[in-house]
């Protein structure tokens, strides 16, 4: 992209980004009490009195919720500190209950940092194209799950950030040969970001295979093609404290639980079909929930259309993101577990197709319009 064109893109960047963030802060400070919060909060409370009391040992041996990683309840708990929030009375609350005036401080920091991670996703996507980025800024599921103490915010940035720089370094000059080297600097750095993304939430590791699939496809050296993986792994264990003691086992450990959780009875009684992440991904349940917290729910209702609409002149302009979307799609639909904020693992890709959808729409407009 020339000179030019980025100062025409980096006003509506900005206009972008603060409608982000306006309306993730909105959803910090209305949304009532989630599900999820009563799980993911009490654990960055004890993460936090560990590390107060300079009891790290323990963090390795702390098995509470072992079905996520910790690193995004670390994040979490470093917020608590900084804060010296007061501990909620747990009894005291339930949802879908207003948080209390005394606990706000409790919910409102770490409800912050997921809802900046959002943000910050949301200004990636639009620095790849600006409607991409104005739909995920509008979808009220990514308001919703990023504007709370759920584990999608910091995961879901890293993920978009390792895809992002991944695209860098495997872009190709014009004229070049198919076998030409990727960059060194940018295949490391997008490699760092997914072994984060995997520590944060084990299903963002996801996006590996499909940047391991465009290394394998680009031809690349063996060293290059060993070192990816390999540095996403070293970080991975590195960010996963709960690995430490034993690796394998305690992952085989976290994936078990999975599995025994998608045929647990709170799992089964819940009845959502396999096709599930699609009726999530057109249906703005968000806004039935949460009535006169999001301003729209016409735009999750569209992004899927338009992104396959959009997918023959992605796959030219960004295959990346048309394969993670793909892929993503599949592993959500033999994913055992369907809750809606899963979705939030290809609203990304999908807005980066649908961005391009949209253009091309007003690109066949205009010039239609032009030759009447």
């Amino acid at each position: 992209m020339n000179r030019w064109r980025w100062l025409l893109l980096l006003p509506f960047v900005v206009v972008i980004a603060f409608l982000a963030i306006r309306l993730r802060l909105n959803a910090v400070y209305r949304l009532p009490i989630d599900f999820d919060e009563m799980t993911y909060l009490p654990m960055a409370f004890r993460y936090r009195d560990m590390m107060t009391n300079g009891r790290w040992k323990e963090i390795l041996y702390f098995r509470e919720n072992l079905e996520h990683p910790p690193l995004n309840k670390l994040v979490f708990a470093g917020r608590l500190m900084a804060s010296r929030a007061q501990e909620p009375d747990w009894k005291k609350l339930d949802v879908p209950m207003s948080i209390p005036p005394s606990d706000q401080t409790a919910f409102f920091g770490p409800r912050k940092l997921s809802a900046y991670a959002g943000v910050l996703q949301v200004v990636i996507i639009a620095l790849i194209h600006p409607i991409g980025g104005l739909l995920l800024a509008l979808d009220s599921y990514h308001i919703k799950y990023s504007a709370q103490v759920y584990l999608e915010g910091l995961p879901g940035l890293l993920a978009v950030l390792a895809v992002s720089i991944f695209e860098l370094a495997i872009r190709r000059k014009k004229n070049s040969s198919p076998a030409e080297p990727v960059h060194w600097m940018p295949l490391i750095f997008s490699a760092v970001f997914l072994g984060l993304a995997g520590a944060g939430k084990y299903i963002y590791g996801m996006v590996g295979p499909v940047m391991l699939g465009f290394l394998i496809g680009r031809r690349v050296r063996f060293r290059q093609l060993l070192l990816f993986p390999l540095v996403a792994l070293a970080v991975f264990i590195l960010a996963d404290p709960f690995l430490w003691p034993n690796p394998p086992a305690r992952l085989w450990e976290s994936v078990m639980y999975h599995w025994d959780y998608s045929h647990s009875q709170h799992v089964v009684s819940s009845g959502m079909p396999w096709y599930s992440p699609f009726y999530h991904l057109t249906h703005a349940s968000p806004t039935e929930w949460h009535p006169g917290v999001f301003p729209t729910g016409i735009v999750d209702i569209i992004i899927l259309p338009l992104g396959i609409i959009g997918i023959p002149w992605a796959i030219r302009r960004r295959p990346i993101w048309v394969a993670w979307a793909g892929f993503g799609l599949l592993f959500l639909i033999f994913w055992p577990t369907k809750w809606p904020q899963y979705t939030l693992l290809v609203l990304p890709p999908l807005c980066v197709c649908a961005g391009i959808g949209v253009e091309q729409i007003f690109r066949s407009w205009f010039k239609g319009w032009s030759r009447s």
